[in-house]
């Protein structure tokens, strides 16, 4: 058996529509889910979500945010880079 480690880089590129992130949707969100303070955050998270093929396609509905277009979401992979990482 052959086995690799392999490094793999995506860029996500996420829009959001900010006034849906206001004050109320962040104390709601933190409760429920992840202590976010930031819109920076989130888009941290979306991003990750895409990248492990979470969301893969929008609209969907996304846990904690509801539906994708609701909340502005939109989200893309703009490259994919990878490398096989000697071990």
């Amino acid at each position: 058996m052959t086995k690799f480690t392999v490094d793999v880089t995506q860029r996500i590129e996420v829009e959001l529509d900010a006034e849906k992130f206001d004050d109320a949707f962040m104390e709601e969100f933190r409760a429920s889910f992840y202590p976010f303070d930031t819109i920076e955050d989130h888009a941290q998270h979306l991003a990750q979500l895409h990248a492990r093929g979470l969301v893969d396609w929008l609209p969907s509905f996304i846990e904690g945010y509801g539906p994708s277009n609701d909340m502005g979401i939109n989200l893309s992979s703009s490259t994919c880079e990878t490398e096989i990482v000697d071990d």
